[in-house]
């Protein structure tokens, strides 16, 4: 037998079709044009709301990474400094006598220290910094891309790293901090570090790079890390942030 809608009359005789039939007759009919490019603007519009807060999201889960990175930099430096009357690794040295031999320098002292291991390339300078072959994980900045094959993510700073011990140098400088990973120029590739003179970027290329939402990550003496917009301008103005000593 046909399947027939089931309708209501009026006081008036006139039929009147159910909500069922109605829901029906819609589901055969399908979507008008214009009801699906409304149904398209609102997910482009949800997408263009969500993806800036994602993209967001993503850049901060990546800074907080480098931030636990730095910490445990701080770590492994207390530690070594325990281990050896005090003194920071050193900030560079040559791989055997000659001065013309590749370059080594704190990031390979400390691997060396942590791992008790020396399974990186005494051929070329700073394998371990530089992430040679993406060996090297902890060296690495996901911010900073390519991870592989820099200059390396991370240098420390020339002028508190040059006092020799962790007490020696002031609470509120930086020990290390992100660097420039791109880094060409033939002085700036055979060191490890930052001088104070290229901070600021307007000499040289070993330079602090802010690359977290235009700040720069930077460790201190006391294992702490932080995120500061400001401190790379107020480093170049004044190398060791003591103005009774102005830089010369």
């Amino acid at each position: 037998m046909a399947r027939r809608d089931v309708c209501s009359r009026t006081p008036g005789g006139a039929a009147e079709r159910s909500p069922a039939a109605d829901l029906r007759r819609g589901a055969e009919r399908g979507f008008t044009l214009i009801e699906l490019l409304v149904v398209v603007s609102i997910i482009a519009l949800l997408i263009s709301i969500l993806t800036p807060s994602l993209s967001r999201a993503r850049q901060q889960a990546k800074g907080t990474v480098c931030l636990a990175r730095l910490s445990e930099f701080m770590k492994g430096i207390v530690a070594y400094t325990h281990d050896n009357q005090y003194q920071l690794p050193p900030m560079m040295y040559n791989v055997n006598a000659s001065p013309a031999s590749p370059r080594h320098g704190w990031s390979e002292a400390l691997y060396m220290y942590l791992y008790q291991d020396r399974d990186f390339s005494f051929d070329e300078d700073f394998p371990v910094q530089r992430n040679r072959d993406g060996k090297y994980e902890l060296w690495v900045c996901k911010e900073a891309m390519p991870i592989a094959n820099t200059t390396g993510h991370y240098r420390v700073y020339e002028y508190t790293w040059s006092k020799g011990a962790l007490d020696q140098i002031k609470p509120k400088l930086p020990v290390l901090m992100d660097a420039n990973p791109r880094v060409t120029d033939p002085l700036d590739l055979r060191r490890p570090d930052i001088p104070k003179e290229h901070i600021a970027g307007l000499e040289g290329e070993a330079y602090i790079d802010e690359r977290h939402y235009g700040g720069a990550n930077y460790a201190f003496n006391d294992g702490h890390a932080v995120r500061d917009t400001a401190l790379k301008e107020k480093l170049a103005e004044d190398w060791d942030l003591d103005p009774l000593t102005p830089n010369r």
